[in-house]
């Protein structure tokens, strides 16, 4: 990857919306090359995917929680992450150090929810020992963009 790619990068993440016009003034290459160079960057998983990012409470999921998730010592731990990846209220699973096994983030209506979300989807996994959770009260930053 050069610097032009990571300009491409950058643009991208900013607007992936942007036109490959203007993608090409921004980077001095003609309009082909920079749709070349996008279908490669596509082509070898650099870029995932284009998605419309949503505001969480536009749609009512007003409540953002992260979960330390432990889990049974002879569990079949990639039997609970299959069955984890299927949760829509799971935005994100971590496997991390430390004494946790899982870190989750979550995102429901409300407290009540996340309980729901506990009760009835994550605690029932057989191989969940126990759950911590942290509620947040408010977000100073989230985003997605990396720093390319």
């Amino acid at each position: 990857m050069n610097d032009i790619d990571r300009k491409i990068i950058s643009s991208l993440q900013e607007d992936n919306r942007i036109s490959m016009s203007l993608l090409a003034e921004k980077t001095g290459l003609s309009i082909s090359a920079v749709n070349e160079r996008v279908r490669k960057l596509q082509s070898n998983g650099t870029i995932q995917r284009n998605q419309a990012i949503i505001t969480p409470g536009s749609v009512g999921l007003d409540l953002l929680a992260f979960l330390f998730v432990d889990l049974h010592p002879d569990c079949d731990e990639d039997a609970f992450v299959q069955e984890a990846r299927s949760f829509p209220e799971l935005q994100e699973l971590h496997h991390i150090t430390g004494p946790h096994s899982y870190l989750a983030k979550v995102r429901v209506v409300d407290t009540n929810g996340l309980q729901q979300f506990l009760k009835q989807r994550l605690k029932r996994l057989p191989a969940v020992a126990k759950t911590e959770t942290i509620v947040v009260l408010q977000s100073e930053k989230e985003t997605s963009i990396l720093p390319v």
